[in-house]
């Protein structure tokens, strides 16, 4: 059974490249896959005629769900990456409202 067809958003679409949204930002915006997000972004660049660069493109896709378990809570270091975040940076939590966690850079 195939999957769930995505709405191609060109205007939405070229806004986020155009503020440096990552690839990740967009496919967690969109709610789509990083496959789809290749196949938006080329239908893009042939209607517009103009080559878009998306920071990550490159990179490994990873979903923004992460699980607590005995150990903690693990942020993948490709996550982080993804997020514009950098190895040894130090960041303040904080709980502003019930479920929902606050990570802020230092």
């Amino acid at each position: 059974m195939p999957g769930k067809e995505s709405k191609f958003e060109a205007v939405k679409l070229r806004t986020m490249i155009t503020e440096g949204k990552t690839a990740q930002q967009i496919i967690d915006a969109f709610g789509i896959n990083k496959t789809t997000l290749k196949a938006h972004l080329l239908k893009l660049m042939q209607m517009d005629e103009k080559f878009y660069s998306i920071e990550g493109m490159g990179d490994r896709a990873v979903s923004g769900n992460v699980k607590f378990g005995t150990m903690g809570l693990r942020l993948s270091p490709t996550l982080m990456v993804n997020y514009g975040f950098t190895v040894g940076d130090e960041f303040k939590v904080s709980c502003l409202e019930e479920g929902k966690i606050v990570l802020e850079k230092k």
